[in-house]
Order: structure tokens, then sequence, then C-alpha cells
């Protein structure tokens, strides 16, 4: 029997190390780092907020700012070493051979011109040999492969024009210009439902199969990892810990923190109860009337829209485009109620609403009995205070210019101003509650890991002692690990302060972990709600049943 040869991998790095120069001194950020890429594979890198899988990516695309410094390694490319390389020919490789796609599909496209012109530009820059009608025939091509409905409409319209996962297949197309032989991806995923979620996972197996490209997948989504990667590197503080093919490493890892690393993710439980016809009428009937004394918050016929039009001083007619139709929520005293929904659903305009940073022109509001004006917003509704929300991004919510503690002593001041601080505000104790180090009072949001500055937005959502909590994506961005921690401060922070939650989601099992009942929301509409328990084993919703079967399936029970 003859041995087939063994095939040169399109990209080796091979004893990496990077270290990065502050002012205190150098700094460890990879070790030793190793791995191989074959053509036409998928290799995901998981980790932890701080394993170096970012940095990872960005030493292999060059793009690392002057204070990262490499101490160790080599880089080979297709065979030779990047190292040998001239500037120029290393500049050649990137954006061409080499491409990225970024987590944050908002930051990476230009607002001020239409995707197609984004793409286009894009081709003319990789082959300048290409006429201005060639290139726009090969943007047309890269945005029908992607799967962009009706792209010949849709080349001239602007980002704010497509939905969250419609704009991360256009950064794809930006990426595929070049016709590279690696995509780096950076957690390209992890601001998309399940539903838009798996339509991007399809497309890059699709892409992979077709075109032969190798991607580099980095996530701290075990369901993507399961779902499309053909081998898996586990970092931790910058070294490989192990890496294998993805059904070994999820079957049977080896290492410690990589079974620390599966047993976080939470699983979708889905029993096998059949539904009742009966069930909807009974239930509706019960969340709609309900027992008056525990309920805290009814919200009844909210509805908003916004304007189409491109710009404000367009002649065109604009059109409008319902944000929310009608949607009546009920929210029971001491309770976490979930909503959830794909991108665009309204989920995140109807919390907005309810905690008076947004208005709607139609709707009211009553909290404990006392109606409040929808159409107004702020301080003028008299929701400002009584309602607090957790957003989605700590980084963007917190003030990068205030310490850590300026921010919460500013809460607690709030607090008593509205007269909502019926107790002085102990703020060692709330963070010792919270499992925050009191140094970090000292600190700037900039010198905290994703989840301390998560855990410092839920400290000064609690500072401000509101009735209703309305957290909106908390967990998206935070690796499975931390997610749980903050799953479970929620639930035990709900549970002792007797306090009620809205729980914005596109994650069904930690859904299903937290809230008591939930709402499904569908092109600004409730599709569908009830009980937790009702909604995953008995509701014969379809649109319902599509969101529950995108889960990853191995991580489902």
């Amino acid at each position: 029997m003859i041995e087939e040869p063994l095939k040169t991998p399109l990209l080796r790095v091979k004893n990496l190390g990077l270290r990065h120069l502050s002012a205190s001194g150098p700094v460890t950020i990879l070790a030793d780092v190793s791995f191989d890429l074959g053509r036409g594979e998928i290799l995901g890198i998981i980790g932890e907020s701080g394993a170096g899988k970012s940095t990872l990516g960005n030493v292999v695309l060059g793009l690392l700012a002057p204070e990262f410094q490499r101490t160790s390694g080599t880089i080979e490319f297709d065979g030779m070493s990047t190292e040998a390389m001239t500037a120029s020919a290393r500049e050649a490789i990137r954006g061409r051979r080499i491409s990225a796609i970024f987590q944050d599909h908002t930051a990476s496209l230009d607002p001020l011109m239409s995707v197609g012109m984004q793409v286009e530009e894009t081709v003319l820059a990789i082959d300048g040999s290409l006429s201005r009608r060639q290139a726009r025939h090969r943007a047309l091509d890269l945005l029908t492969r992607v799967g962009i409905p009706d792209p010949q409409r849709r080349y001239r319209q602007y980002p704010h024009q497509f939905s969250g996962g419609q704009r991360q297949r256009v950064v794809i197309a930006i990426a595929l210009a070049g016709s590279p032989d690696v995509v780096i991806a950076d957690e390209p995923t992890s601001a998309l439902d399940a539903t838009v979620q798996k339509q991007i996972l399809g497309l890059l197996r699709t892409l992979v199969d077709e075109t032969g490209v190798s991607i580099i997948l980095v996530t701290h989504d075990m369901g993507v990892v399961s779902e499309i990667t053909d081998r898996v590197l586990v970092m931790r503080k910058g070294q490989v810990v192990e890496q294998e093919r993805t059904a070994a490493i999820l079957d049977n890892p080896c290492h410690d923190y990589t079974r620390k690393l599966l047993a976080a993710v939470p699983r979708l439980r889905i029993p096998a109860t059949a539904a009742n016809p009966d069930d909807r009428q009974s239930r509706t009937g019960a969340t709609e009337e309900g027992d008056r004394e525990t309920m805290l918050l009814i919200a009844k016929g909210v509805s908003k829209h916004f304007s189409q039009r491109v710009f404000p001083w367009s002649r065109a007619g604009s059109k409008a485009k319902f944000a929310l139709r009608d949607v009546t929520i009920h929210l029971r005293r001491g309770t976490i109620t979930g909503i959830v929904g794909e991108s665009g659903s309204g989920k995140t305009t109807l919390g907005r609403i309810i905690a008076g940073l947004d208005s709607a022109p139609s709707g009211r509001i009553t909290i404990g009995g006392r109606q409040f004006d929808v159409a107004k917003s702020g301080r003028r509704s008299g929701l400002l205070g009584r309602v607090q929300m957790i957003f989605q991004d700590p980084a963007v919510s917190l003030n990068p210019r205030m310490t850590i503690g300026e921010t919460l002593r500013e809460t607690i001041r709030f607090a008593a101003a509205t007269g909502r601080n019926d107790a002085p505000a102990d703020l060692a104790s709330m963070m010792d509650r919270l499992g925050l180090p009191r140094s970090l009072l000292t600190r700037h949001p900039h010198q905290l890991s994703g989840g301390q500055k998560q855990r410092v937005c839920i400290a000064r959502t609690l500072l401000a002692r509101p009735q209703i909590i309305v957290a909106d994506e908390p967990t998206s961005a935070l690796d499975v690990s931390v997610q749980a921690e903050i799953v479970d401060l929620l639930k035990d922070t709900v549970a002792e302060r007797d306090l009620t939650m809205i729980f914005i989601s596109h994650d069904l099992a930690v859904v299903q972990q937290l809230c008591s009942s939930l709402y499904i929301f569908k092109d600004g509409r409730v599709e569908d709600f009830g009980p937790t328990e009702f909604i995953f084993s008995r509701s014969d919703n379809p649109y319902t049943r599509a969101l529950i079967n995108a889960r990853p399936q191995r991580f489902t029970c």
C-alpha cells in the first residue's frame, strides 16, 4: 500500500510569540502558538475573553499596532515565510489572498456610500485592470452569491436600509472580492439571531465547498463551532491548550479548561409533549386577564413607525416602516419575562419605550396602577428612573472618561434625587456582591474585561433602585463561562430583591434558563406568547418552531 504524500498546509504558524509594550512594562499576549490551516478547511479558534484569539488573527493579517512586538516564531503562507517577503509582497497578500470579516458589520460599512459601491470600490482596489462596468458586474455577482435578494435594486441602497444579517452578508461579499485563499472571520455571527446565524453559517460552508477558500473562525459560540468547523484550536491566556478535530474536541476533550468551556454552554431542553388545541385559549385568557394585583406592568396597544426616506431633504416620498404594531405585553411582579425574535422584530424598540428612552405615537403603559404617556420620553413621561436598561454593549454604555467609581456614585446621586433611594447605598457591598474587586473603582472602562464591564452595568442598574429592569442582549457578546456567571447573577438578583425584568435575547437556551414567560416577536407584532415551558414543549406556531429548530442540535436535548 502506497501512502499519499502529506499536503503542505496553506497557512502555517509555528512557535509564535507576541508581547505588548505597555507603560508599565512588556506583557506577554501570545506564547508559543502553533497551528496549520489546510486548503478548504474551517479552523475554529475558541477561548475566553483575553485568550488572544482576535490578536492571533490580526497577527496573520499583519494589522498589529506599533506597540505590539513579535518575540518569536514564523508565519508561512503558501510555503513562503512572510518574514522573508518584501513589504510590497506582504501588502499584495493582505486583502487579496488573505481577507477578513470583522465582528461589527455596522462599523465595517461606510454609512454614506451605497453597499453596491462599497463592494465595487473593493473590487477595483484589488484589481485595477478592470473597467467600472466589469467591477459593477463582479460586485452584483458577489451580492447574489452571498444571498442578497434583488441585488440590482439593493445595489444603490445604504447600510441602514439592510437588516443585521444582510449587512453581514455584504461584509462577506467584500471579503470575497479578491477571491482570497484565506478568510479570517472574527465573531461574524455573535450579534445575529438564531435563524440568520444559521443562514450565515450555511453560506460560509457553501463558499468553502464551492471555492475551496479556507476560513479561520474566531468565536466564543460553541454552537457555531459544532455546526461548521473541521478542526478546533482552544486558547487560554495566549497559549494553545488543545487542538483536534471538532468531533473529538466536543465528544472527548482532553484538557480540563476545554471541559469547563463545554460544561458552561447552555443546553436548550425541548420536552416531547404534544400540543393541545385548548392550550392557546386557556393561556390567552390567563395572560390577558391575569390577576391584576400581580401585574406590575401592562403595555397595551403600543405602535411605532419610522420613515424610510434616505435623506431628510429628499423630495422622494417616504414610506412608513412599522417597528411595532399594536403590541401588548404583561409583566408579573417579581418575574423575568423574555422577548425573543429576529433582528428588526421590534424587541429593543419596545424595551426603549418602556424605559422612557423612546416615545411612541400610540399605546399606553401602566406600572403599579399608574398610567404613563408613551408619546413622551425621558423625564417628561415619568418613566425615567422607574425602569432601567442593561444595554447589549457594556463598552459603549459606560462613559470612557469616568472611572468606575465616578459612574456608580453618579447613579447613587441620581437615585437619591428621584426619591427612590430609601436607604443609603453601600457601594463597596454592591461590588462584593457582584464579584468585582474594589480596586476597579479607580479604573476606567477600557481597563476592565468584557465580563467585568457588564457586571459594572448591572451594579449601576441596581444602584438606581428601579422597579423594572430591561436587559437588552446583556450576554450576547460574552464568552460562555462569563455568560453563565451573568445569567446566574441576574437570576439570583431578581429573586433576592423582588425585581421585575424584561430579558431581550436571541439565545433561546439562556431565555429558557431565566424566564418564566415568553413573548415571540415577528415584524413588530407579538407572534406567540405564554409560559416558557409551553412555548418550548407545546406551542404549534410555525415561526416559534422555526426559531427553536435553528438552534444547533448538539446543544439541544
